[in-house]
């Protein structure tokens, strides 16, 4: 058998804790990034207004709802 004391117990317990937590929240990330990037794959800014507008269609020409034109689906960049 093993001989473990009170304060070993404690530090494995913590040790244990941490990890579990470090892993849940490396998953939350994950999920988050996941989330954000198919948020930022239907985002639309308008060339001409700057309205920035979400459409989950796969059309390449979308029309603004703002002022009405027709735009082209691009990369949404992030400032």
């Amino acid at each position: 058998m093993f001989r473990v004391t009170l304060t070993h117990l404690i530090l494995i317990y913590m040790a244990v804790l941490l990890g579990i937590l470090c892993v849940v929240w490396f998953i939350g990330e994950c999920v988050r990034f996941r989330q954000d990037k198919k948020m930022r794959r239907s985002m639309v800014v308008c060339d001409i207004c700057g309205h920035s507008f979400a459409d989950p269609s796969t059309r390449e020409l979308l029309t603004c709802p703002s002022c009405g034109r027709l735009n082209e689906r691009g990369s949404v960049r992030e400032i």
